[in-house]
């Protein structure tokens, strides 16, 4: 090979390495064993191999690859600082959402640096394509039969379970992971550790379904237990904990009803930021993140596609109606096939209930309507789970107007992420309105209802938070069944739930390790 050649080719080869190495710079990544460095940068490899066998031309490949690394690498960086972990394997099932829903999630990696970034490089790779002379001949035919047989490998393993079982097996042995992402990401590198953990992810689900899975369904006549209303607020926590600079008197409703409630405190919850389905799966099952092996990161992502035993099974063979809320896309997080699967018999979402696919998003005060309608409609043994959307990030300086006594509360631009924080705040005193609707239409009706009310993580306010030294990562939650007197008690997010249904029973809790109600009768439930 003549010397322009090899220069041409070192080229290439060097904007591939580039690609592998940006990821592993952000994740830490240093010193590995030899088979985890080449199984880590495989992937890389790969891509470029097969990109340059089907153009020859090695410039062209290296910018394509190189623009996909550098992308994760953003994505990566973005997830750590915003959400406090890197990109985990469950992650590629959102990658559609942000072609669907790209306000929530451009807005943290800068739209302009995203957008522009993406631009560049296709442009560049277009006028590389044109002007870059073939430095061997072009076998796009060969690329795409070297992918389908690659996809057919894949596919044979992923889908023979004694395969799967002897591949984890070996990458266990092999590349020792811990399980925790940030540890892993390190020692073997950001896309080994994505191999690594979706092989042992897929290996072990079968088992866990089987094990998880709900029983058939025998319903028995409800007692009148009373309606059941759940709500998972959005970001809510009590914003009061933060300074002192935000008044007693923004969470007004929440603190009427700690006051009458059963039970009330913080809530350990699994993620900080975003990932609500981990919080929400918790609640909705019992189940501890421990029990859930790799699959904790995104129950909905696989996990959750055939009947898991739930709460939500429970109470519908107590009787109930079982029915979930949810102003908005019905797909997002795949929610339109977790919420059969852990029980509920309608799931209403923004083509039944309104709201927008972009902020504003539909108000926590309608929704408390909407759910005050569904009870009216479907009587009182029915369990309603809402799921709110009006304070969902990212929280831009620009939108409604703010309300006025939230607006002056302090100067945004002295504070990181102030605007933000002041959009979350006033996102937040409707949340408390919401409660404020729902406590006072309860007791109005006097007869025995509960309510569970909590937040499903933190907002995503790093700089905000960093500001006023907030380290913490519990949100709040309350119970209430108007029987007082309130009793304060931490909980973890899994035993939310068998608390609800303990509440629900009129009995003091009786709940075991997984938050499961210990009842024997499904119908003593609703009691």
């Amino acid at each position: 090979m003549q010397t322009a050649s090899l220069l041409h080719f070192a080229a290439g080869a060097a904007l591939v390495l580039l690609a592998w190495l940006m990821p592993r710079r952000i994740a830490g990544a240093r010193h590995a064993p030899l088979g985890v460095l080449l199984l880590d940068v495989a992937p890389i490899a790969l891509g470029a191999v097969l990109l340059g066998l089907a153009s020859g031309r090695p410039l062209f490949a290296g910018v394509i690859v190189l623009a996909l690394g550098a992308g994760f690498g953003l994505a990566d960086y973005t997830m750590r600082q915003t959400l406090r972990e890197p990109v985990v394997f469950s992650e590629a099932v959102e990658l559609p959402q942000v072609l669907t829903h790209p306000h929530l999630y451009l807005p943290f990696a800068g739209p302009g640096l995203v957008l522009g970034g993406a631009l560049g490089a296709v442009s560049l790779a277009l006028a590389l394509l044109l002007v870059e002379p073939p430095l061997w001949q072009p076998r796009p035919v060969a690329a795409v039969a070297a992918m389908a047989l690659i996809a057919a490998g894949v596919w044979l393993l992923l889908s023979r379970e004694r395969l799967l079982g002897l591949a984890s097996r070996m990458l266990r042995r092999f590349a020792r992971p811990s399980g925790e992402p940030y540890a892993d990401a390190a020692a073997l590198g950001p896309f080994a550790m994505l191999l690594v953990h979706t092989v042992i992810a897929r290996a072990e689900r079968s088992a866990r379904q089987r094990a998880l899975a709900a029983p058939p369904i025998v319903r028995e006549r409800s007692e009148g237990g009373g309606p059941i209303i759940v709500v998972q607020c959005e970001s809510f926590f009590d914003a009061r904990r933060l300074s002192p600079l935000i008044p007693r008197e923004l969470l007004a409703g929440f603190d009427s009803c700690c006051r009458s409630a059963s039970l009330f405190g913080r809530i350990e919850v699994p993620g900080w930021g975003a990932n609500t389905m981990r919080a929400e799966f918790a609640v909705l099952t019992g189940i501890p993140e421990a029990e859930l092996g790799y699959d904790r990161f995104n129950p909905y992502y696989a996990l959750a596609r055939v009947p898991l035993e739930s709460h939500v099974w429970r109470l519908r063979r107590a009787g109930y109606r079982t029915i979930c809320l949810h102003p908005f896309d019905r797909r997002f997080f795949r929610r339109d096939l977790a919420m059969p699967a852990l029980g509920f018999e309608r799931f209403l979402g923004r083509e039944a209930l309104g709201g927008s696919r972009t902020p504003p998003y539909y108000p926590d005060p309608e929704l408390a309507r909407d759910i005050l309608r569904v009870l009216d409609r479907e009587g009182p043994d029915t369990f309603v789970f809402a799921i709110t959307m009006g304070n969902h990030g990212p929280w831009m300086a620009k939108g409604p107007p703010l309300d006025p006594a939230i607006a002056g509360l302090f100067d945004p631009a002295e504070i990181p992420d102030g605007a933000g924080l002041l959009r979350y705040l006033d996102g937040l005193k409707r949340s408390d309105e919401m409660m404020q609707i729902l406590i006072s239409e309860l007791e109005r009706r006097g007869t025995p209802a509960v309510l569970a009310f909590y937040g499903d993580h933190l907002p995503s306010l790093s700089g905000a938070f960093a500001h006023f030294g907030f380290a913490e990562g519990s949100s709040d939650y309350v119970i209430w069944d108007g029987s007082g007197p309130a009793r304060q008690r931490d909980l973890q997010a899994h035993e939310l739930g068998g608390l609800v249904l303990a509440a629900a029973r009129r009995q003091p809790p009786d709940v075991d390790d997984r938050g499961a109600c210990l009842a024997r009768s499904p119908a003593a439930i609703a009691r």
